[in-house]
């Protein structure tokens, strides 16, 4: 089966006449001989090919005249003026369409009726002197091609002669006068047909996205960041809401390089299928799939030399000269692990918990932390851990450089690397960094080590889901519950990132203590782990205060009050606010006389639709409740929530306190004297 050829379109840069078009009607021109008295007349013809102009002649019978005439078939053309553009084996196009046959009976279209002949140029003569039709000047001579024997193809005119009796002159010069020649064809690029439906992995499209050119160094297993305008948010009214951003991540699963669209002669594309369902659909012209996606976490890497070792001495230590020392988030009981790494003598000595219940021989070393937050590595006294060997400076440490909120950076952040690979032009962060969280304060150690003794390990009530993971690197508030999701009874765990500390789906953080809870848990029990919802508390009121006591010293405690009071640190998941907590707070405030709450309320930090409010939105939503002016004798922070619908999705806990990044959110007003 032959293949298809691929369709093919070229623009004709030339629209020229045949040479003589303007020359003037037949006339007859009388000449006198000097030696003849009669005049003789000739008349201008048109019918002036040579032989190497004609494809064929053939002898035919006029009815008319009785006598026998010649046809003549022609595949030259002369054009009217001098085109050094049009090159031989490019396509002509000659158009007879505005002639009319039935007065151009000497003339003929080709044979097979079609005022188009469309054919090659086989030679092209340009800049050429012609004198025909009584007028001179420059001309193109181009012969079109003929193929095989298939002459009257390439034939443009046939010349059959005039009949005697015809009942009106002819206009046989209607050939020349009326046929167009369009030459200097230029082969055009096709433009492929755009593609207009969003990007999802819907089954319409069988789950493809086809990319915009082939990529031959994608492969399966590989990860992608997808970004761009969302295409799925809309006002609740069925209308589209334009800039919504969304970041997903996502791995390919399989790979093609092909014609998607199956039209000959299309490009080759890529197209890549993912392995789940992208999260949201994307306008297709504002989205952008970035597939070198490489894995990364805060800190810098620190090669140094530590010291020497001393076989006499027990306990040796060594303290590393840049802090903080990076932890990574892991599947512990932890949830971190630590990025250094000690050789000595070039062989590697790995860190123990404690050095109580170690072997003599084991080369093993433990880690301290001091209040300046510089880390020390303590080995073995050659009873519980060996001993250094003695050596000069035969001990080294590889390890990595900061940690804490400081590496949650926000999408598109970083655009500079320490050292270059080779061959890495540059690079971005499409998606945020989340999961960091600064090293346990005093307090925070306090609360959370008796916590961490109480499973010891090993989950068997569901309280223990709960405590196991606020111990975990970088939560700082979790709560378990055992509920159905309508199929089977599962674990649902609600944490929120320390310090409030962003997490999302595709985090190390979320990854880790998922997978840590299922290997420290009841294998038969399923759980799930989400991020909490955060309700920003709104808080507005007039205070009164007490004779001689000063607005602008007293308001800034009162508001310092409220944001302790009201703090990340201070509330728990699902703690519902009281109005009277609010007023007690402030009421507390030395020179306070008395409080009226004008306004109290929560605002949710997502939309109906998931998608999260922007600071203007969450703004607006907390001017709307101070403006109602009526304050809620309880703002409902809800527990994890049974699924509303046959979706099985189950709601995590919620969190309200104060936000003071928000603006509108604690609004503090002095009640004067005269005030009621």
């Amino acid at each position: 089966m032959t293949k298809a050829a691929p369709p093919e379109v070229y623009a004709f840069r030339v629209k020229a006449s045949p040479f003589g078009n303007n020359a003037p009607q037949r006339s007859r021109i009388t000449e006198f001989d000097k030696t003849e008295t009669e005049p003789k007349h000739t008349d201008i013809d048109f019918i002036e090919w040579t032989a190497n102009d004609v494809l064929a002649a053939e002898d035919f019978f006029d009815p008319a005249g009785g006598s026998t005439n010649r046809a003549f078939l022609t595949n030259v053309i002369y054009l009217d003026s001098s085109y050094e553009k049009i090159a031989p084996g490019s396509w002509v196009v000659v158009d007879t369409a505005a002639i009319n046959q039935r007065r151009s009976f000497a003339l003929q279209t080709v044979v097979n009726n079609t005022p188009l002949l469309i054919g090659q140029a086989a030679r092209v003569a340009a800049n050429i002197a012609r004198a025909k039709y009584g007028m001179s000047g420059k001309s193109t001579r181009i012969e079109i091609a003929v193929a095989g024997d298939k002459r009257d193809d390439a034939a443009w005119m046939k010349f059959v002669g005039v009949p005697s009796d015809t009942p009106e002159p002819p206009d046989d010069f209607q050939m020349i006068r009326r046929t167009v020649v369009y030459a200097q064809a230029e082969r055009l690029s096709l433009t492929e047909e755009p593609i207009d439906e969003d990007i999802c992995t819907t089954p319409t499209n069988g789950g493809w996205i086809v990319l915009d050119g082939i990529y031959s160094e994608l492969k399966s297993g590989r990860w992608v960041i997808v970004e761009g305008e969302r295409a799925d948010v809309d006002d609740g009214s069925d209308n589209a809401v334009s800039g919504v951003k969304g970041t997903e991540l996502a791995m390919i699963a399989e790979v093609l390089h092909d014609i998607a669209s199956g039209i000959p002669g299309d490009t080759p594309h890529t197209r890549i299928k993912l392995a789940a369902d992208l999260e949201y659909c994307y306008v297709r012209e504002k989205v952008t799939i970035y597939a070198n996606v490489v894995k990364a976490t805060h800190g810098e890497s620190r090669k140094e030399v530590l010291g020497s070792g001393d076989g006499s001495k027990p306990l040796q230590q060594f303290a590393l000269k840049q802090s903080p020392l990076t932890y990574v988030s892991a599947p512990t009981p932890a949830g971190v692990e630590s990025t250094l790494k000690i050789f000595v003598d070039d062989v590697e000595w790995h860190e123990a918990e404690s050095i109580f219940g170690l072997r003599s021989t084991e080369r093993r070393f433990i880690t301290k932390r001091s209040d300046a937050e510089v880390t020390t590595a303590v080995f073995g006294n050659g009873k519980q851990g060996a001993r250094l060997p003695t050596g000069i400076e035969n001990i080294r440490a590889q390890y990595r450089q900061g940690i804490g909120k400081p590496g949650n950076v926000a999408e598109g952040k970083i655009t500079l690397l320490a050292a270059r690979p080779l061959s890495v032009k540059e690079v971005i962060n499409p998606q945020r960094a989340t999961g960091g969280a600064d090293p346990e304060s005093r307090d925070q150690a306090r609360k959370n080590t008796p916590l961490a003794v109480l499973a010891l390990d090993r989950l068997v009530s569901t309280r223990d889901y709960g405590d196991f993971s606020r111990t975990f690197g970088g939560v700082g508030k979790a709560f378990a519950a055992r509920l159905s999701d309508g199929q089977s009874e599962i674990v649902h765990v609600t944490i929120a990132g320390a310090g409030d500390a962003p997490i999302d789906e595709t985090s190390d953080l979320l990854r880790n203590l998922r997978l840590a809870l299922t290997q420290f848990g009841d294998p038969a029990m399923p759980v799930r782990v989400a991020v909490r919802e955060l309700r920003l508390l709104v808080v507005a009121a007039g205070v009164r205060l007490l004779p001689d006591y000063v607005w602008e010293k007293v308001a800034p405690k009162i508001r310092a009050k409220m944001l302790d009071t009201f703090s990340f640190e201070a509330r728990e998941l699902g703690q519902d606010v009281l109005l009277s907590e609010v007023i007690s707070a402030m009421q507390a405030v030395a020179g306070v006389a008395y409080v009226d709450v004008d306004a109290l309320g929560g605002v949710a930090e997502r939309n109906d639709d998931g998608t999260v409010r922007t600071p203007n939105e969450l703004t607006d939503a907390a001017q709307d409740i101070v403006t109602a002016g009526k304050p809620e004798q309880r703002v409902r922070v809800n527990l994890p929530e049974l699924p509303q619908s046959s979706d099985g999705v189950i709601r995590p806990a919620q969190l309200a306190y104060l936000v003071p990044e928000v603006p509108d959110t604690l609004i503090l007003n002095l009640i004067e004297n005269n005030e009621h």
